[in-house]
C-alpha cells in the first residue's frame, strides 16, 4: 500500500503567500491545497479530507476567528493553525483554533509545529504517514543547499548535466563509394 502524502489546507487572500507557503511545504512532503477566499476554503474543508489547515486572520468577508469555528464546526478533528501577520490574535478573537503562529516567527518554527499538528492528527488514526521527521531533515538539507550556494549551483548539482549531443558524421553512398562527411548538414553529391 503506498504511502500518503499528508494533506494541508491553506486559506489565505494574499496569492504571494499561498504560492511561498505551497512551495515551502511541498518541499517537506505535504500535499498542498490553497485557497484566497475563505469561503471557498471553508466548502474545500467539508468536502475533501485534510490533515491540518492553515489559515490567515485578516481576511475580507470572513476572518480567520470566525472561519476557524466554522472549520471546527464541520471537522472538529482537523487541526486549524491561524498563521497572521499579526503578533497576537485582537482582544476578544472569539475563535477555535489549534495554534496561533505569527508571520514573522522563523520558518523553521512553523513547519515544526505543522509537522507535530499533523502528527497528532494521524495519531488520532486518521492515516498512514511516512516519517516526517526523516522528510524534515531532506528538506532542510535542500534548503540549506538553497542558501549557501544559490538556486543554481544547486540545481547543477541535483540535475544530471546535460551536454550538446556531438554531431555524429553521416555516411552518405556516391556512385556506390563510402563519403564520411564531417558536417550533419552537408551531403555529398
Amino acid at each position: 500500500m503506498p504511502i500518503r502524502k499528508p494533506t494541508l489546507l491553506c486559506i489565505d487572500d494574499d496569492p504571494q503567500c499561498l504560492t511561498v507557503r505551497r512551495c515551502l511545504f511541498e518541499a517537506f512532503g505535504f500535499k498542498v491545497v490553497t485557497s484566497i477566499n475563505p469561503r471557498q476554503g471553508l466548502r474545500l474543508h467539508e468536502y475533501q479530507r485534510f490533515d491540518a489547515a492553515i489559515i490567515d486572520y485578516q481576511m475580507p468577508g470572513m476572518n480567520g476567528a470566525e472561519l476557524s469555528l466554522e472549520m471546527k464546526r464541520i471537522r472538529p478533528d482537523v487541526p486549524v493553525m491561524i498563521l497572521s501577520g499579526l503578533p497576537q490574535l485582537p482582544a476578544g478573537a472569539r475563535a477555535s483554533y489549534d495554534v496561533f503562529m505569527s508571520k514573522t516567527d522563523p520558518t523553521f518554527r512553523l513547519v515544526k509545529e505543522v509537522q507535530r499538528l499533523v502528527e497528532s492528527s494521524i495519531e488520532k488514526g486518521q492515516g498512514k504517514s511516512a516519517s516526517l521527521r526523516k522528510r524534515f531533515f531532506a528538506a532542510a538539507g535542500v534548503a540549506i543547499g538553497f542558501a549557501t550556494e544559490g538556486a543554481s549551483g544547486v540545481r547543477q548539482k541535483i540535475l544530471p548535466s546535460r551536454k550538446p549531443a556531438e554531431p555524429q558524421p553521416h555516411k552518405t553512398r556516391v556512385a556506390s563509394r563510402s563519403v564520411i562527411s564531417s558536417a550533419p548538414h552537408f551531403r555529398a553529391v
